[in-house]
């Protein structure tokens, strides 16, 4: 049986790789240990709140922070041998989606989120949900790659984003978000 000072001690070692994600659930994605606390990175833990609900998919995409390689299609950016990750959850059934996504090395980059609602793989305007780095006002198209773009901050950086749904003549957050 274990000592009260082992069994104190065993806990604080498990303690202490408790991912940086804690407070919004599990980190999810193909990569959650890029962004738990002790990772070398560089990494970016994209939070995503402000769901309008909890069917479909989430994506996150990783472009270059560069006019005209912003929201180019993986392919093209792949075959041009340009930075592009995709990654695809289905919706978490509560809480923010924490997803991590290892970045090539420190620099800028451009990031986008879909709340993909009928998880059809393309963005459906007036019925799913988006959002970018710094939160812009969004009109009647995409914000530019400058209002879209964050900078790394030491191994991990964290990006907190707030989806946007298309709700009378422009896309804003949802008044009570789920």
């Amino acid at each position: 049986m274990m000592s009260l000072a082992k069994h104190s001690l065993a806990a604080a070692l498990l303690m202490s790789v408790v991912p940086a994600a804690a407070e919004e659930g599990p980190i999810l994605g193909p990569h959650p240990t890029a962004c738990e606390a002790g990772a070398h990175g560089p990494a970016v833990l994209v939070v995503t709140t402000g769901f309008k609900d909890r069917v479909g998919n989430l994506r996150v995409e990783l472009y270059p922070a560069v006019d005209g390689d912003f929201l180019t299609p993986g392919s093209k950016l792949r075959a041009q041998g340009k930075i592009y990750e995709r990654i695809d959850i289905p919706m978490p059934h509560t809480g923010d989606a924490a997803v991590c996504v290892p970045l090539p090395a420190q620099g800028s980059y451009a990031i986008s989120v879909l709340h993909d609602r009928n998880a059809n793989d393309r963005l459906d305007a007036f019925t799913d949900g988006y959002g970018f780095p710094n939160n812009p006002r969004l009109g009647y198209g995409p914000p530019s790659v400058k209002e879209a773009t964050f900078t790394t901050q030491g191994p991990q950086t964290r990006l907190d984003i707030v989806l946007n749904y298309w709700t009378g003549l422009a896309a804003r957050p949802v008044s009570h978000p789920k």
